[in-house]
């Protein structure tokens, strides 16, 4: 049976513990779906953020401390999944694997259209990153408030009301609040729209039907079918409108209150409710308190919502905006360092020492693909093969469907191999490749890079899009190891949760400004062929990108090649950067 890690920060006390937010989220989340399929293991650490009550005796679990826990499940930040297979990290993923463990009614739509509810990883999605990342934070903010806050108190005169204290609604709240006032963006909106129109006729408003009563808007989250989601968010809110009454709030916040009664309609939702321990109220009495919405952008949170891709003020690449952001470097004297030929590069690679399996071919490429992956891959393998050595871990972040980490595994059986993939579908092919080819040295892990918790000694990429290669050289950074990386995607680095731009201090501390700094970045992705006029001038800018990325590595000790992939027409993203810790040899 498969391994359910939840994070504690107490000894289990008359049927109730003190626990984190992820976990009161996943508990809730199992008692919903009446989940009983997984060993569950509380993992006792000490309290380093808000803990919330929960009622566990409904549940059947084994308490371990930290030390007790095996290997593979210290590799991940809890919670998180730990099978025969594979591991499975982050708030979000290790759901989405409870949901499709579990059938019936209840659960089976959850997922959404094509499984798709919240598959996609915080970096890249706004609408994953608010249910696991914003609305979390602003739960465990506004708990530490409530925790050092006197609570509200009437004063003796009530003329004084006009200068007494108010109550600010959190941002995210607000955002929500937006995000359930926007059009909803549904596949076949069209044919959902006909159906409901013809429900209306036949139907009357009921318990069971209550979201059909109205038009196609945001009844739920992402729209008329409630989903994973509203699973998350559910417990979030009413925590939040357990310190701040809702009575009052439906002024401010009418939408939200709405969907929060709603879903307390829903079949099982008021039953799984009960686990989640009372929270300390921060108003004493509601009626002369004022409150405060804060003015939040108008836009929706959902990552469908087409208007989020094209805003006016992400069209980085007019040409007048290049030239200042090109003229600025010129002006700081940054000057690109390239080494003539990629590292690694005089190391003997023979391709047919590998068998079919571990080959670009058995990975099932397109045969026109074929030749410039084994290209790249080379590269990359041969970097990796000069500094590795017997025992090492090898980390093969954003590995796909493996090609890179399966070529690794092959050439150096006495190696770990880690294939860390976000997407469960391109993991699954990899482990049909590995178990093919029999080989004992490579673990799976599926969640997002910064949710992996584990020691290596070398972590590699290939086309990480965007942030992710820079998550990926923090990652490595932290655990002072090699990092060997080919980025890709230059124009979809932006400032978020985990890592901002620039990336060095040179350039922190000069005049660029984030918006200069990500016009290079658009203007990197126009290197489409040798026949464009732009193609030129985005080499230029990817350079720019990666010596930033090599400055803040040399800053912090690291020496550091930056280098092109030979051929360079085997990609247009063909930088190769390799970064190696003090003391490595």
């Amino acid at each position: 049976m498969d391994e359910l890690y939840l994070e504690v920060f107490s000894d289990p006390v008359c049927g109730t513990v003190r626990v984190p937010l992820e976990t009161l989220v996943t508990l809730f989340c199992l008692k919903y779906c009446e989940c009983t399929d997984y060993n569950m293991i509380l993992v006792l650490k000490s309290a380093k953020k808000p803990s919330f009550t929960v009622k566990i005796y409904d549940f059947v679990f084994v308490l371990q401390t930290n030390d007790d826990v095996k290997n593979v499940a210290r590799m991940c930040r809890l919670p998180a999944v730990v099978r025969t297979d594979k591991s499975v990290t982050g708030l979000c993923a290790v759901l989405r694997q409870i949901v499709k463990s579990k059938s019936g009614d209840k659960c089976h739509s959850l997922l959404g259209f094509r499984q798709g509810c919240l598959i996609a990883c915080a970096e890249s999605s706004i609408w994953t990153r608010f249910c696991e990342v914003d609305i979390i934070n602003s739960v465990n903010e506004l708990v530490q408030r409530n925790d050092t806050f006197d609570s509200v108190r009437i004063p003796d005169d009530v003329a004084q009301f006009e200068s007494f204290d108010s109550v600010r609604i959190p941002d995210d709240v607000a955002r929500f609040e937006i995000h359930m006032n926007q059009p909803v963006r549904i596949h076949n909106i069209q044919k959902k729209n006909q159906d409901l129109m013809k429900s209306k006729r036949k139907l009357r408003m009921g318990t069971e039907n209550i979201a059909l009563c109205h038009n196609i808007d945001h009844v739920f989250a992402e729209g008329p079918v409630m989903t994973l989601a509203d699973i998350i968010l559910f417990p979030c809110f009413h925590v939040i409108l357990q310190i701040i009454r809702n009575v009052y709030l439906q002024p401010y916040i009418p939408l939200t209150v709405r969907w929060y009664e709603n879903m307390k309609l829903q079949l099982g939702i008021e039953e799984s409710l009960y686990i989640i321990g009372d929270v300390r109220n921060m108003i004493e009495n509601e009626l002369y308190v004022k409150y405060i919405l804060p003015d939040v952008p108008n836009k929706s949170l959902y990552k469908s919502d087409p208007k989020r891709y094209k805003p006016k003020n992400r069209q980085f690449t007019r040409q007048e905006d290049v030239d200042v952001s090109l003229k600025l470097i010129e002006e700081l004297g940054l000057e690109l360092e390239w080494e003539q030929y990629p590292f690694g590069y005089e190391l003997e690679f023979d391709w047919s020492a590998l068998p079919y399996e571990a080959h670009p071919e058995g990975g099932n490429l397109p045969a026109v693909r074929m030749e410039r992956k084994g290209q790249q891959l080379e590269n990359l393998a041969k970097a990796v093969l000069k500094l590795a050595r017997p025992g090492h871990t090898i980390v093969d972040f954003c590995s796909g469907s493996g090609h890179l980490g399966i070529v690794l595994a092959y050439f150096l059986p006495r190696c770990k191999i880690i294939l860390l993939e976000n997407k469960e579908e391109s993991l699954s092919r990899a482990q049909q490749r590995v178990y093919k080819l029999k080989l004992t040295n490579v673990m799976f892990y599926q969640g997002n890079i910064d949710y992996f918790c584990g020691e290596f000694d070398i972590g590699v990429s290939l086309h990480a899009c965007g942030v992710a290669t820079d998550l990926v050289i923090q990652q490595c950074i932290n655990q002072n190891a090699v990092f060997i990386c080919c980025p890709c995607c230059y124009g979809s680095v932006q400032n978020n949760h985990i890592v901002t731009y620039p990336r060095s201090r040179f350039l922190q501390n000069s005049a660029m400004s984030v918006r200069e700094y990500l016009v290079l970045g658009h203007a990197a992705d126009q290197t489409h062929d040798e026949f464009n006029v732009k193609t030129d001038q985005g080499k230029v800018c990817m350079g720019i990108i990666d010596m930033d990325r090599c400055l803040q590595a040399k800053e912090l000790g690291y020496t550091v090649s930056l280098s092109k992939l030979i051929p360079e027409t085997c990609t247009p993203k063909n930088n190769l950067l390799v970064g190696i810790p003090q003391n490595w040899f």
